[in-house]
């Protein structure tokens, strides 16, 4: 049997991206082994928002045919839809796949080299075939509802990666978790591009929501990144009402200065956001709230850099992603002339990590003998990992215990990040 592996850099988008594009290569006979193992075929999926996202794209094509020059290496996705055929000169990978035909990998492998029989994949999305292979069997389900983005923040490279917004339609959506549901999976996570704007006429992500929690066999539903002024106060509302929803949200802040806001391109002041944080935990205490931080953008001074570090030591962030500004292609802020140097981006960076770590113990303290739920997600001799609905990653010893299951437990302490 041809055998192929994955390697997914990047969002939540891209992960339920690559599930799909293993459900084309089952239908056609193709067995999907573990990235690292011998295969004919590796499709790396590629990130491309910041420039060591799409380096280590090809880092990783390299190494592969360094490892094993016979096996065909793939580059599929973002990086694929910007950047090109330099990426077939800078890594020695075989193929490329832009966003319009990486789920029709097989039949395209059959075109270029022909010894790749080809059962003509009908279209069927992952739902639609057997259970996965392990490498794919989570017990999360990510469900990709929409995609692109039209919001053009001067640094981002999602619009030309990604092209304009779309929503996937309403019932599809529905159709494709009850499949899961009846595989096993009994939480999903629903991701997109620019998640806040989904729409399928009159519906939108609240509506979806509540079809999603009426479906049986699903008890737990995340939802990927929101963006402000989209749909945020609506999700906070349906959240603080519904049993299924899990208590936590990821909305980028970016930048705590009002002027590099506005040099971002962004479409909030810093008075919007606080506002929408003290409206979500007024209406869900103990929420956890994760954020992106973008910093040393073009023009960050010394004084803007302060306000965003003021801002997240007063804001109750428990999850903050960090990213140096980059440079990427089609971006506007590319070609600004104030660009930061290097060695400054690097201190801001680790100063806001650090921050970030102190930040999660904080949040953490707060559920340490409180009443948590996990769903069993790894297991190591008597103990079982999982994450809480408010994204704390968390282990309990309670005996019996089986993944998939869901468990609820009092931790004494959270060390290491883990609440235990």
């Amino acid at each position: 049997m041809k055998r192929v592996s994955f390697k997914t850099l990047g969002c939540r988008l891209n992960q339920a991206e690559t599930a799909d594009i293993a459900a084309s290569f089952k239908a056609d006979g193709w067995e999907v082994v573990s990235f690292g193992q011998a295969c004919e075929v590796c499709v790396i999926h590629t990130c491309t928002v910041t420039s060591k996202a799409e380096k280590n794209c090809l880092r990783l094509a390299r190494s592969i045919k360094r490892t094993n020059r016979d096996t065909k290496v793939i580059l599929a996705g973002c990086a694929a839809e910007v950047t090109g055929n330099k990426l077939i000169e800078l890594s020695g990978a075989d193929m490329l796949a832009g966003q319009a035909i990486k789920f029709q990998l097989p039949s395209l492998l059959e075109a270029k080299y022909g010894h790749f029989h080809c059962n003509k994949y009908n279209g069927l999305k992952r739902a639609d075939t057997p259970l996965l292979p392990p490498v794919f069997d989570a017990t999360r389900a990510i469900i990709k509802v929409q995609d692109g983005c039209d919001f053009c923040c001067t640094y981002c490279i999602v619009p030309a990666a990604r092209g304009k917004p779309w929503s996937r339609p309403f019932q599809s959506i529905l159709d494709e978790i009850r499949a899961l549901a009846g595989q096993g999976h009994r939480e999903v996570v629903l991701s997109g591009a620019n998640l806040g704007c989904y729409k399928d006429g009159v519906k939108g992500i609240r509506h979806l929501l509540a079809g999603v929690e009426k479906i049986t066999g699903i008890d737990r539903i995340r939802i990927s990144s929101i963006e402000t002024s989209t749909a945020e106060r609506e999700i906070i509302d349906y959240m603080s009402e519904s049993s299924k929803l899990c208590h936590s949200i990821h909305i980028p802040l970016q930048s705590g200065d009002n002027q590099t806001l506005k040099n971002m391109g962004r479409r909030y002041t810093i008075d919007q956001y606080v506002n929408f944080i003290d409206y979500a935990t007024t209406s869900i205490p103990l929420l956890g709230i994760g954020t992106d931080i973008l910093t040393g953008f073009p023009g960050e001074t010394d004084n803007a850099f302060e306000n965003t570090f003021k801002l997240i030591e007063q804001l109750p962030f428990s999850n903050l992603h960090v990213f140096p500004y980059s440079k990427r292609p089609c971006t506007k802020a590319a070609s600004m002339t104030d660009q930061i140097d290097e060695k400054i981006k690097k201190l801001r960076l680790k100063t806001l990590v650090m921050l970030g770590n102190r930040k999660k113990i904080e949040f953490g303290q707060k559920f340490i003998g409180k009443r948590v739920s996990i769903l069993i997600e790894s297991i190591q001799g008597h103990t079982g990992s999982g994450w809480t609905g408010e994204y704390l990653q968390a282990k309990t010893t309670i005996s019996p215990i089986k993944r998939n299951q869901i468990v609820s437990f009092t931790p004494l302490s959270f060390s290491d990040n883990i609440l235990q």
